[in-house]
């Protein structure tokens, strides 16, 4: 889900060209952070994949992707508690809506990137 009202804000304050820039630019962060997630993952350094997670949910929101927010929210904070279940199930979630949230960024209306 994408808040438009957040990305209406950027573009009412940056203007078109410095919030398309500014979207792309925390796009390609949340791509890169969410690759390193999975490494972390795969090498079991939950603690470190818990701190990035919380990036990642803020950066996630800045841009209105307030599902993705969301799961990596809850993917960092099960991380912390080192409850696996509750980890694996929102891993899950998060394999899900990952990749979807950043393709919706793509087709707001208005966008160019």
């Amino acid at each position: 889900m994408i808040d438009t009202t957040r990305l209406d804000r950027l573009f009412q304050s940056m203007g078109q060209r410095g919030a398309e820039e500014f979207v792309m630019d925390r796009v390609e962060d949340i791509s890169e952070r969410l690759a390193d997630i999975e490494w972390r993952y795969r090498q079991g350094s939950l603690t470190e994949l818990a701190r990035e997670a919380q990036i990642v949910s803020r950066l996630s929101s800045e841009i209105g992707l307030i599902s993705l927010a969301r799961v990596v929210r809850d993917l960092g904070i099960s991380a912390d508690r080192g409850d696996m279940i509750a980890f694996r199930a929102v891993w899950q979630r998060l394999v899900r809506i990952g990749d979807r949230s950043l393709a919706q960024v793509w087709e707001v209306p208005g966008l160019s990137l």
